[in-house]
């Protein structure tokens, strides 16, 4: 190659290098020259606070910001605390975020100077920066930001503790008051009967001559003066003085005292029933019974203040021959397992014929929280009284079954409750042996149909419906086989009527007698 070729591609790369190096050189100096006047515009100006939120999720924060997040009084995000903050210092901040609260660009300034902005966008984070402002009080102003912030969330600590509807109060280690909160003075004004103001200071401990526990487990109080004013104190001495809340428990108390009045005059009630009682809990214990029940069952107060179980319960009674006797112990245990079952629904009930000839009527229910109780009742004189009256019927049912004249008794409605053997014979009915009630107008149409045609069935009816003083009544009927049939009725006793029907060979024509007023109707 010659060279004044080569001469001239060294000039070349030369002057390209060279213009480089120049432009380079030119691009560090601009940066050099910016950066130096950004830190003289800068040089009494501090870090800023800088808050990155993707919606109301705080994502990032620079460390002076999040120190000013933890002086802030809570809430339900970072978001509320710190625009609740904010909003005061900067007039408009609320209205632009509530019209856009993803637009950036913004820009507000405050009276001591200070400076927010907003960037972003609506589909971009939103970074809040706030800048103290410049001066001489710029050091101050930056620690007036976390003092303001301090003294924010004590504010709101004094209000909520001055507005709760319960006293607190501080003591020291000798126990006297230092502190109290507006309820605390209105008790001890309401007490000594003097205005707040004019009370004395210290103010008086509210626990008085309250006796102190070692575990400081809540204590329940009355005022002096005041018997019916109660309050739970709950005490925490763990910092070394005392902190102490009074709740007011007057209802809670009113609602123990009158519960245990009710459960002693329950008590009473019970003691003096003559119907045994055992109530079981869930667990099947014995929890409540009354003096009764150990003169029914015979089981002695020692063992059922045990609080046997409900098998254990059973079992002792059939020790004891208390209860039906079982045929074997399987059969036994399977029983009690259906009593607890059906108690537990409520559908038992059921008579015990002892092996000592008492009858008991037991019964079983259910109680709320799964708890069931038990009822014995000694029914062996209702029941002695009612085999005696049921024999008595049959005795005098037998008796009236042996009378050759049919006999039927109806009640005062016109229901026939009682028959013989006879009227069944005659009349091929049995009364008996129908389980449901048979008026007259029924029995009528029977005895129309075995009879020729009369009014006499009508006139029966009617007579067995009416009500007051009543005469005899009798009548005669013609059998469709021409046998003749004399009626009878005779009032009776509370409104019931008894009616005779007596059959007769006889040829006479149909008719009525012996009742004033009325005339036979003949048999047509």
């Amino acid at each position: 190659m010659p060279s004044s070729l080569v001469f001239a591609v060294v000039i070349t790369v030369s002057a390209f290098v060279a213009a480089l190096v120049g432009l380079m050189a030119l691009a560090i100096f601009d940066d050099w020259r910016r950066a130096r006047g950004f830190r003289g515009a800068h040089a009494g100006r501090h870090e800023p606070y800088v808050f990155l939120f993707d919606g109301r999720d705080l994502i990032d924060a620079s460390p002076p910001a999040r120190v000013l997040l933890r002086h802030l009084p809570g809430g339900p995000d970072d978001w509320i605390r710190l625009i609740a903050f904010l909003s005061p210092r900067f007039a408009g901040l609320s209205d632009a975020l509530d019209t856009a609260p993803g637009a950036g660009g913004r820009e507000f300034r405050a009276n001591d100077g200070s400076t927010l902005e907003l960037a972003g966008g609506p589909d971009l984070p939103l970074r809040l920066t706030l800048v103290p402002g410049d001066g001489p009080e710029a050091d101050l102003r930056v620690d007036t930001l976390c003092q303001n912030a301090q003294e924010l969330e004590l504010s709101l600590l004094r209000d909520i503790l001055d507005t709760l509807p319960f006293p607190l109060w501080r003591t020291d280690d000798a126990g006297g008051v230092t502190w109290v909160n507006s309820a605390y003075v209105s008790v001890v004004s309401d007490r000594s009967g003097c205005a707040p103001q004019d009370l004395p200071w210290p103010l008086p401990d509210l626990l008085g001559d309250a006796p102190s526990t070692a575990d400081e487990t809540p204590r329940r109080v009355a005022l002096s003066g005041q018997p019916n004013r109660w309050f739970q104190i709950h005490s925490d001495r763990s910092t070394g003085a005392g902190q102490h809340v009074a709740v007011p428990c007057d209802a809670l108390v009113r609602a123990e005292t009158t519960r245990d009045e009710m459960m002693q005059t329950l008590a009473k009630t019970f003691a003096d029933l003559p119907i045994g009682l055992a109530v079981f809990d869930r667990q099947r214990q014995l929890a409540l019974f009354n003096p009764a029940l150990c003169d029914l069952t015979e089981l002695g107060p020692e063992f059922l203040m045990t609080r046997p179980a409900f098998h254990s319960f059973f079992d002792r009674l059939r020790d004891s021959r208390m209860i039906p006797e079982p045929r074997d112990y399987h059969g036994w245990r399977h029983a009690i397992a259906d009593i607890e079952k059906a108690a537990a629904t409520g559908h038992y009930e059921d008579t015990w014929n002892l092996p000592s000839g008492a009858t008991y009527r037991v019964t079983a229910r259910p109680h709320p929280d799964g708890a069931i109780a038990l009822w014995f009742e000694d029914v062996s004189a209702d029941m002695s009284l009612a085999r005696r009256f049921r024999a008595e019927v049959q005795t005098c049912q037998a008796v009236f079954d042996h009378l050759d004249t049919a006999v039927a008794v109806f009640s005062p409605a016109g229901v026939m409750t009682l028959s013989n053997a006879a009227f069944t014979d005659i009349w091929g009915f049995d009364g008996s042996a129908t389980a449901s009630p048979v008026d007259a107008a029924d029995l009528a149409a029977l005895w129309q149909a075995q009879t020729e045609p009369s009014q006499i069935w009508d006139e029966l009816v009617r007579y067995l419906s009416e009500l007051g003083g009543r005469e005899p009544w009798s009548a005669e009927v013609r059998r469709i086989s021409g046998q003749r049939v004399v009626l009878r009725a005779h009032p009776l006793q509370g409104g019931s009527t008894m009616v005779q029907f007596r059959a007769e060979a006889t040829n006479s024509s149909c008719h009525v007698k012996d009742r004033p007023g009325r005339v036979a109707t003949p048999a047509i």
